[in-house]
């Protein structure tokens, strides 16, 4: 259930032009992507199972299993 708080927000919200909308939701972009956790890119993956020698798809499920796992530590 949406909060009072929330309501009164959305409906001044409703209350502004196109353009101050899009301008709003680039606010709040910017916002929550100052709280987030910085995203890893993909070139920090570049050589992760080099050499790893991979024979069968289950070693391979394993190694990704295990990855994940560290990530939630």
């Amino acid at each position: 259930m949406i909060s009072a708080n929330l309501e009164s927000v959305a409906q001044q919200i409703d209350g502004l032009d196109p353009e101050e909308k899009w301008t709003l939701l680039a606010l709040l972009i910017e916002r929550l992507r100052e709280q987030a956790e910085p995203t890893r890119r993909l070139c920090d993956y570049y050589g992760l199972g080099k050499n790893r020698g991979f024979q069968t798809a289950q070693e391979v499920d394993t190694f990704i299993q295990e990855e994940r796992t560290s990530w939630e530590s």
